[in-house]
């Protein structure tokens, strides 16, 4: 699947006292069988990335070259995977999404060596960054992606219900479950121009700041040729309806004049009360200023960049009505602490 190398590490588990050697390598196929079971000792059958639960599925999505996982092994023990997920054309960025282990390897390090490991072959790649959502109630992952360079940029709020969710931790008292969004910059260290309202433009600036990236706010209207020939009278976005856990994706592709309007529909399509919806606002067009402020008087408020993932710069958007967040007991690093008391106030405002 790769031409990367197999590499060997040899790792202690302190409160063991027990010292073993794996092997990093990437993916063969036959490996289908063994990643499965890692998932379903760690989630059952609730993992809400249903391709690990079909070996077929999963074969197909690595032949596709969508899909790349690497593991590591323990002799000829499979004791946990790291995937990464690419999106070309639409997109260029990388993934670094699943990270399951076996929990008699859990204590040797092993998810931050399989973190250095895929972020060396993720690199090689060239994508504009390298893009990873975690567990906000464990705040080790975190830490571990901060050390590998990534930085907190946003949340995503609602994505799965908590209810349907199983693991070895507890996740708290939260309706939905929640993501912390982190990036890493690759090949794109400028962000260029964007077009972000007054009342995010700090907030917006902080975290490209944080980024140590380039980028041009501005957070009004400019007379170009856009501007003289007036808005688009209709959006396009991408919509996608996850039934089984009650959430919403709009990935809006151009802003129109209709915008805050139909995804109002889209929302009142689905009544009940844990339906979320996240939205992904491009930000390299005038129209951006207008169409925020319109989203935010429909309930939508913002939760963070979704920085240098493709040519566009882009925003998240999020409608959580009245479901309920625990946020106290969310177990965040400093800099996702920061962004999270920047977003509640900007809510509650």
């Amino acid at each position: 699947m790769s031409g990367s190398k197999n590499r060997e590490v040899t790792l202690i588990n302190r409160k063991k006292n027990d010292e073993k050697t794996f092997t990093l390598r990437p993916f063969v196929y036959g490996d289908e069988a063994s990643v499965i079971e890692c998932v379903r000792e760690e989630y059952g059958d609730t993992y809400y990335r249903r391709e690990y639960y079909d070996e077929k599925l999963l074969a197909e999505e690595v032949e596709s070259g969508r899909l790349l996982l690497y593991l590591a092994c323990c002799g000829e023990e499979v004791c946990g995977f790291q995937s990464l997920i690419r999106f070309l054309p639409k997109e260029t960025r990388i993934e670094a999404a699943s990270q399951i282990f076996k929990k008699k390897y859990r204590g040797y390090s092993l998810p931050y060596e399989l973190v250095k490991y895929t972020y060396e072959i993720a690199k090689d790649l060239h994508p504009s960054c390298i893009y990873a959502s975690m567990v906000v109630f464990h705040n080790i992952t975190q830490g571990m992606c901060e050390r590998a360079g990534m930085t907190p940029v946003a949340f995503n709020l609602g994505s799965h219900l908590t209810s349907k969710m199983h693991n070895s931790y507890r996740l708290g008292d939260s309706e939905k479950y929640a993501q912390a969004i982190m990036v890493l910059p690759v090949d794109k260290q400028d962000a260029g121009r964007v077009y972000i309202h007054p009342d995010i433009a700090q907030k917006a600036s902080k975290l490209y700041s944080d980024l140590k990236v380039s980028v041009d706010i501005v957070t009004g209207p400019e007379e170009n040729e856009h501007n003289k020939n007036g808005h688009l009278s209709e959006s396009r976005f991408e919509v996608s309806v996850n039934e089984r856990e009650q959430s919403i994706s709009v990935y809006v592709g151009a802003i129109g004049d209709d915008l805050a309007k139909k995804v109002t529909e889209i929302r009142d399509q689905h009544p009940g009360k844990y339906w979320t919806i996240q939205l992904i606002l491009p930000v390299d067009r005038p129209e951006a200023v207008g169409a925020y402020e319109a989203l935010v008087r429909e309930g939508f408020y913002f939760v963070g960049l979704r920085p240098l993932c493709s040519d566009t710069e882009q925003i998240f958007l999020q409608y959580t009505g009245d479901v309920f967040f625990d946020f106290d007991e969310f177990s965040l690093i400093k800099g996702f602490e920061e962004l999270l008391c920047m977003i509640r106030d900007g809510k509650k405002a």
